[in-house]
C-alpha cells in the first residue's frame, strides 16, 4: 500500500514538473482536435530522415561513481585483461573511469544521413584522457558506419579508430544510432500511438521491412482521423488545448489503453493506461513540437522530450530528453546542436565508402576472427603523404641540395689543406 502511495506522489511530482517547465501547459479549456491539427500530428509523427550532417554534443547526465566504485572497476578489468594490470598507465586509466562515470559524460559527434546510409564520427571524452582532448582538440576518435548498400560496398558496416589507425569491416553487423534527426518530428516512443490511431495501412510497403526512410511514404486514413476528431475511437481519445497567451501554440491530450513494452506481466489484459502530451508551436512557418511527453500510468514510468528555441532548418537549439522510473534516479540526455547542414556536397561515396588510408590496417571481422585485407605501410612513409610538386620546384630543390654538398666538400678541402 505504502508503495502504490509512493508510486501516486511520484506521477503527481511529475505532472507538476511538467507545469513547471511550460507554465501555458495547465491552462485553456478542452476541444476536439480540428483535421488540420491531426494531421500536423500524424506529419511530425512521420518525419523521414533527410539527407543532411549533424554536429552536437550529447550530454549525458547520471549517478557519479565514488571512489570504491571507480577501483572495483580497475581490478575488474584487471582480471580480464592482463596486460592493462602491467602497463604503466594506471592512474591515467582511474582517471579515465572516474571521468566517465563523474555524474555527466559528454561525446562529440558529427552524424550523417543519407537514405539508409548513416555514419558517426564520434569522440567520447569519457573513453579517452585529457592529454588526448588537449592533443587533438579538432576531429574524431572513431567513425562508425552503416553502408547496407551493395552498390557501395559487399560489407553492410564498418568501424576505424582513428587513433590506433584500425578499421573493422563486418558484412553483418549493424550500429546503433543517436537518430539526431529526429529532433524535426516525433520520436519513436511518442510517435507511436498516432500511427497506429491513424496510418493508412494501404500506404505501407507490403513483403519488406520497415525503415526510418520508408515514414515520409505513410499516408494519413481520412476515415480513422474522424474517428479520431469525433471521439467515437475505441481506444484513443483525443483533445487539444488552445493555449492562453501563447501565439498559434496547440497542446494536445491523447489517452487510451495499449500493449507496451514496459507494461507489467500481471497487468489486466496485458494493456497500460497511456497518457500522451504534444506541444506544438511554428518556427519559420514550419510547426515545430516544442514539447512531448509520455506516461504509463500502469508501469509508472514517463519520458518528457523538450526543444528550447531558437530553431534553425526545424531543429532547436538544445534537446532535452528525461526518463523516470521507479526505484531509479530520473536519466536525462542533452542534445546541443552546433551545426546542421542539408544536402551536403560531399558525395556518398566519399561519406560511407570502406576505404582508408594506407597506413592503416583493414581486417574482416565477420566470422568474430579478424581476417587482414590491409597491411599498414611503413609508418614513416605513411605518416607524411607527399605531395606532387612542379618540376621547377624539383629542380629548385635539387639545387638547394646540390649546394650545400658543394659548399660541405669546399670546407673540408680547406680544412684539409690547413
Amino acid at each position: 500500500m505504502f508503495t502504490l502511495e509512493l508510486k501516486r506522489v511520484q506521477l503527481a511530482a511529475l505532472h507538476a514538473l511538467s507545469c513547471l517547465i511550460i507554465p501555458w501547459a495547465c491552462s485553456g479549456v478542452p476541444r476536439p482536435a480540428t483535421t488540420s491539427e491531426i494531421q500536423a500530428l500524424f506529419d511530425l509523427a512521420t518525419v523521414a530522415p533527410q539527407r543532411l550532417r549533424v554536429v552536437a554534443d550529447i550530454i549525458t547526465y547520471e549517478p557519479a561513481w565514488s571512489g570504491e566504485d571507480v577501483v572495483r572497476e580497475m581490478e575488474q578489468q584487471n582480471k580480464l585483461y592482463k596486460d592493462l594490470a602491467q602497463s604503466q598507465s594506471q592512474q591515467e586509466r582511474s582517471n579515465a573511469i572516474a571521468r566517465s562515470h563523474s555524474g555527466k559524460r559528454i561525446q562529440h559527434v558529427q552524424e550523417w544521413y543519407s537514405g539508409n546510409h548513416y555514419r558517426l564520427d564520434q569522440t567520447d571524452e569519457g573513453m579517452v584522457s585529457e592529454q588526448y582532448l588537449k592533443k587533438r582538440p579538432a576531429g574524431y576518435k572513431n567513425t562508425f558506419v552503416n553502408i547496407n548498400d551493395p552498390a557501395l560496398s559487399p560489407y553492410r558496416s564498418f568501424f576505424a579508430d582513428h587513433d590506433l589507425l584500425d578499421a573493422q569491416l563486418s558484412k553483418t553487423t549493424l550500429y546503433s544510432k543517436n537518430d539526431l534527426w529526429r529532433a524535426l518530428g516525433l520520436e519513436g516512443e511518442v510517435a507511436f500511438p498516432l500511427l497506429v490511431a491513424l496510418v493508412d495501412s494501404r500506404s505501407a510497403r507490403p513483403g519488406r521491412p520497415f525503415t526510418d526512410v520508408d515514414s515520409s511514404m505513410l499516408k494519413m486514413d481520412s476515415e480513422k482521423a474522424e474517428r479520431l476528431r469525433s471521439g467515437s475511437n475505441s481506444t484513443w481519445q483525443l483533445e487539444a488545448i488552445s493555449e492562453a497567451g501563447a501565439e498559434e501554440r496547440t497542446r494536445f491530450l491523447l489517452r487510451g489503453k495499449f500493449p507496451s513494452p514496459d507494461t507489467p506481466p500481471d497487468a489486466p489484459g496485458r494493456v497500460s493506461a497511456l497518457e500522451y502530451v504534444y506541444v506544438l508551436g511554428r518556427s519559420d512557418d514550419r510547426v515545430v513540437c516544442i514539447q512531448a511527453s509520455y506516461t504509463n500510468h500502469t508501469a509508472h514510468t514517463s519520458l518528457v522530450s523538450q526543444r528550447e528555441p531558437p530553431y534553425k532548418n526545424g531543429f532547436p537549439r538544445v534537446w532535452k530528453r528525461t526518463t523516470f522510473k521507479p526505484g531509479v534516479p530520473p536519466a536525462q540526455v542533452d542534445v546541443e546542436f552546433k551545426m546542421v547542414e542539408l544536402n551536403p556536397a560531399a558525395k556518398d561515396e566519399q561519406i560511407f565508402s570502406a576505404v582508408f588510408p594506407s597506413n592503416y590496417i583493414v581486417s574482416d571481422v565477420t566470422s568474430g576472427q579478424a581476417v587482414l585485407l590491409q597491411q599498414p605501410v611503413r609508418a614513416s612513409t605513411a605518416s607524411q603523404p607527399l605531395r606532387p610538386q612542379s618540376s621547377s620546384r624539383r629542380v629548385l630543390v635539387l639545387c638547394l641540395l646540390g649546394s650545400g654538398v658543394i659548399g660541405l666538400g669546399v670546407a673540408l678541402l680547406r680544412l684539409k689543406g690547413r
